[in-house]
């Protein structure tokens, strides 16, 4: 893994300092591998007895996040969500693409524990007279509650896909305020030429595409693996090029317009036989839905 300067340090303050975290970056730059490591190093310095990792989604409720009555045979009880489930354990929260969420919808009364008030849900734990409080720790419990404390240490740590800009500034101010936000960014091109070099390392030839999406090392990695296994069966170089380009760069391409797709076009097809170039202006086309200019 390779981050940029003082991505860890800034990790590791905003958790000592409190806060919850939101890594945002573009893809593949390993939001989500550096989420789970922090994780598991709070595990071992025993913030935490572990970490419950999941993805959001659009259909997220305060039914996925908190919870509630769910039909059993025995009648109505009440079931954890997510964010309860980890506090109960004394788990880390890890969530992935927190942006595919509705925010206020998902995150409900949470907005005033993880504000470091208590709150009281509107349900009872199966032979619990009382309703469910979750208490901030420090903080006194509302009277006649059946108490979950949030433990000192215990934290969530999402990422968010910095290419949904839209979705960023939809979130409430009151939610944003409860996070610390870090870009995860990438690293320069000798950083991405050390991790290609060796099998695979045709793949630099298409660094050039990062002028037009910031793209992280992941998709490299992950064209790089490819393009060594292909090799093996003795394509020529050019084909090889085409392949790695259409299964793993094109799709990051989605919705730019007929002139800076005709410069892609360009910077692709320059390493490409006649075959190969008409194969990748035709693709570029229809994938993306634009018209070239060559």
């Amino acid at each position: 893994m390779i981050f940029p300067p003082y991505v860890l340090d800034q990790l590791v303050a905003a958790i000592d300092a409190g806060k919850h975290v939101i890594l945002t970056g573009p893809p593949g730059t390993g939001k989500t591998t550096l989420a789970y490591l922090a994780a598991d190093v709070a595990r071992r310095a025993m913030f935490c007895t572990g970490y419950l990792p999941t993805t959001a989604t659009s259909e997220w409720t305060t039914f996925e996040t908190i919870g509630g009555l769910q039909p059993t045979p025995d009648g109505l009880i009440y079931r954890p969500g997510l964010f309860v489930e980890a506090i109960e354990s004394g788990r880390w929260l890890v969530i992935d693409e927190l942006n595919r969420s509705n925010f206020d919808r998902a995150f409900g009364q949470l907005f005033t524990v993880l504000s470091g008030s208590a709150v009281v849900l509107p349900f009872k734990r199966k032979g619990q007279p009382d309703p469910i409080s979750l208490v901030p720790s420090g903080e006194e419990p509302p009277e006649k509650t059946d108490v979950i404390r949030v433990p000192a240490n215990w934290r969530i740590i999402a990422t968010m896909n910095v290419f949904d800009k839209n979705l960023l500034f939809d979130m409430s101010y009151a939610l944003m305020r409860r996070f610390a936000f870090i870009e995860v960014g990438t690293p320069d091109d000798q950083a991405y030429e050390k991790l290609l070099a060796g099998p695979g390392e045709i793949v630099t030839k298409l660094l050039p595409l990062r002028r037009f999406q910031d793209l992280g090392p992941a998709v490299y990695l992950d064209a790089a693996k490819y393009a060594a296994r292909r090799a093996k069966d003795g394509p020529t170089e050019s084909r090889l090029i085409y392949e790695v380009f259409y299964a793993y760069f094109l799709p990051q391409f989605e919705g730019m317009e007929d002139r800076r797709a005709t410069t892609l076009y360009r910077t692709v097809a320059q390493h490409m036989d006649p075959p190969e170039q008409a194969e990748v202006q035709r693709t570029i086309g229809e994938v993306l839905g634009v018209e070239l200019a060559v």
